[in-house]
């Protein structure tokens, strides 16, 4: 916790511990969004596709919305972007996805 408090709101004088936090959140994040993903999309599609595929679907795409999480987070670190250009930067792409992924799939 005092990791994420020197990321968010200090300038720590060791950056290496910011480093080693990014890593354990892009892992982190990369194995919660896989694990999810995998059971929501095998509810979804399981009956039709193979599962080991439809893993490493998931995997990608969960690895790339990791790295941006950790790319926000290592802008953050270094102070330069605000916390709220991360919100908006997130709200703008989840809005996005439900445009393009959920809307745009109801609309074929």
């Amino acid at each position: 916790m005092s990791l994420a408090y020197s990321l968010l709101v200090l300038k720590p004088s060791n950056y290496s511990y910011i480093f080693i936090f990014l890593i354990s959140l892009f892992l982190f994040f990369t194995g919660l969004f896989s694990t999810t993903g995998f059971f929501v999309a095998t509810k979804k599609f399981g009956k039709e596709r193979d599962p080991r595929v439809l893993f490493r679907e998931v995997l990608k795409i969960s690895a790339y919305v990791s790295f941006g999480i950790f790319i926000f987070f290592f802008l953050r670190g270094f102070k330069l972007i605000s916390l709220l250009n991360i919100f908006l930067s997130v709200a703008f792409y989840l809005a996005l996805g439900y445009q393009l992924f959920i809307y745009g799939r109801k609309e074929r």
